[in-house]
């Protein structure tokens, strides 16, 4: 009989391990899941973050042409929107060669 029970602490030991890494293993996972979830929405933050701002810089480029047009006035024959788009293609070219 004490051979019988031996076997039963041994059994359940063994289980008790198994159920034990089963849990250490699922928390694990659920950490790095998280973990992983946090950086993605980080970095879809930042990226919306740079779109933000690269439509900001677009805006203020405009308002700043159309002030230098409204003061400065328009070269012969040109119109303000052919203006604005050709300084919009120059500043754009600029800042991809800037990085």
């Amino acid at each position: 009989m004490t051979v019988m029970a031996g076997q039963v602490w041994v059994s359940l030991i063994s289980l008790g391990g198994v159920v034990l890494g089963g849990v250490l293993s699922y928390l694990v996972q659920h950490r790095t899941q998280q973990s992983a979830d946090r950086a993605e929405q980080q970095r879809q933050r930042l990226s919306l973050s740079e779109t933000r701002r690269a439509e900001r810089l677009a805006l203020l480029e405009r308002f700043i042409d159309l002030n230098r047009t409204v003061w400065h006035g328009l070269p012969d024959g040109g119109s303000v929107r052919d203006y604005l788009e050709g300084n919009r293609s120059a500043f754009l070219a600029a800042r991809e060669v800037m990085g």
